[in-house]
C-alpha cells in the first residue's frame, strides 16, 4: 500500500531531482549590479554543500564506476566555485577527482551522453582560462580539447539552420560559437531556452534578459537552492509512468489519475501547447500514447506549431543518429546527466534525468 501510495503521488506530481550540473550554470550568472558577485548565491552554497566524499558532485545509482555525465557535473560545480574565488578545498578535490579519471573523457567504451565531445572540452578550456590546473599531462588537455575540433568539424556537413540550432541547444558547450541575439529566438514563452536551466543561465552569463532571469528565479522560488535538469517537464514523466505501469499491466489500479493525465495531455495537445509539441520525446510519447488510448490525434498537424528551425533541429538528430549509430543508442542531450531512479515499484520505472 505504501508503495502504491508512492506511485499514486508521482502520478499526480511528478518529482524533479536536483541537478548538480544545471545549478552550477544557474550559480555562474552573475549579479545585475556587480559582475563580481553571483545573482543567484544560494546555488553557490548549494554546490559548496553537495560535494561527494571523493571530490565528485552528482550521484550515479546505477554504476560502482565514474561515467562521464558524473565528470561533467563535476568540473561545471568547480568552475562556479573559481569563478567567485570560493571553496578553495571544494576546487582542489573536484579538480583533483577530474585529474583521476580523465581517462574515462577519451574511452569509447563508456557512454559517452549526446554532445559531450563538444560541451566537456569547451569548459576544460574555461577552466583553463579563468586559472585552474588540472594535475593531468599537457598531452592529455590537448587531446581532450581536439575532442572539439572534431565535433566541430563533423557538424560543418550539416545543413546551417540545423547546426545552428544544435549549437544554441547546446549553448552551454557553445559560449563562443553562438550569435546570441540568434540564440535568443528561441526563447520559449516561459522565458527558458528549451526548458533548460543550464541552456538558459548561459545566454543570461553572455546577454542579459529580463524573460530569461524571470524563469531561473521561478525555478529557484520552487526549488529552492538547486534546480532540476529541465522544467517543465511534468507530461513527458507523467506519461512514461503511465506507460510503463500498463507495460506492467497494473494500470486498472490508478485508472482515475491517468485518464486526468490523458485528458490533460490531449487538451494541450489541441492547444499545441510548448510542453509538449516544442520536446522531441514528449511529442512522440503523447501522440502514441493517445492514440493507443482511442484519443482522436492526427499524424497530419500543422508543422507551424513548431518553430521551422526546431524542425530541422529533429532532421539533424535523426540524421546525426543514422551516420553516428553510437550516439543513437545513449541518451539524447536533453536527458542531460545521469538516470534517477523512482522506486515505487521497480527499476522500470524511471525518470530520465541527468545529475
Amino acid at each position: 500500500m505504501e508503495r502504491e501510495a508512492r506511485i499514486r503521488k508521482n502520478l499526480q506530481t511528478p518529482e524533479f531531482l536536483p541537478s548538480s550540473y544545471e545549478t552550477a550554470w544557474v550559480a555562474m550568472v552573475p549579479s545585475s549590479t556587480s559582475l563580481q558577485a553571483p545573482y543567484f548565491p544560494q546555488c553557490v552554497e548549494w554546490i559548496m554543500q553537495n560535494q561527494q566524499d571523493n571530490g565528485s558532485w552528482g550521484i550515479n545509482e546505477f554504476a560502482s564506476s565514474v561515467s562521464k555525465d558524473i565528470l561533467l557535473s563535476t568540473l561545471a560545480c568547480v568552475i562556479a566555485l573559481k569563478k567567485w574565488n570560493v571553496g578553495l578545498e571544494q576546487i582542489w578535490r573536484g579538480l583533483h577527482f577530474i585529474g583521476r579519471n580523465m581517462p574515462i573523457v577519451m574511452d569509447e567504451q563508456i557512454t559517452t551522453p549526446n554532445g559531450f565531445n563538444l560541451t566537456f572540452p569547451s569548459m576544460i578550456r574555461l577552466a583553463i582560462q579563468i586559472g585552474l590546473e588540472f594535475p593531468v599531462r599537457q598531452a592529455d588537455v590537448d587531446e581532450i580539447l581536439r575532442l572539439r575540433e572534431m565535433e566541430l568539424k563533423r557538424l560543418e556537413g550539416e545543413k546551417y539552420s540545423a547546426r545552428e540550432t544544435y549549437l544554441s541547444y547546446v549553448a552551454d558547450g557553445s559560449v563562443n560559437l553562438l550569435d546570441w541575439n540568434e540564440v535568443m529566438k528561441f526563447q520559449r514563452k516561459n522565458g527558458s531556452l528549451f526548458n533548460s536551466p543550464s541552456t538558459t543561465a548561459a545566454a543570461l552569463v553572455q546577454k542579459y534578459d529580463d524573460n530569461a532571469l524571470q524563469y531561473l528565479q521561478f525555478l529557484l522560488n520552487t526549488f529552492g537552492s538547486a534546480v532540476p535538469l529541465t522544467y517543465p517537464r511534468n507530461i513527458y514523466y507523467q506519461l512514461s509512468m503511465l506507460d510503463t505501469l500498463q507495460k506492467l499491466g497494473i494500470s486498472h489500479r490508478f485508472s482515475s489519475e491517468i485518464n486526468g493525465i490523458l485528458d490533460r495531455t490531449y487538451r494541450l495537445w489541441l492547444e499545441g501547447d510548448e510542453e509538449v509539441m516544442l520536446d522531441v520525446e514528449t511529442c512522440a510519447m503523447a501522440f502514441r500514447i493517445l492514440r493507443m488510448n482511442a484519443y482522436d490525434v492526427s499524424s497530419d498537424f500543422s508543422v507551424t506549431s513548431y518553430s521551422l528551425r526546431l524542425v530541422n533541429f529533429v532532421s539533424f538528430r535523426v540524421e546525426h543518429a543514422l551516420k553516428f549509430p553510437f550516439y543513437a543508442i545513449v541518451e539524447p542531450l536533453d536527458q542531460k546527466r545521469n538516470i534517477e531512479h523512482f522506486d515505487a515499484i521497480s527499476s522500470q520505472i524511471l525518470q530520465t534525468n541527468y545529475l
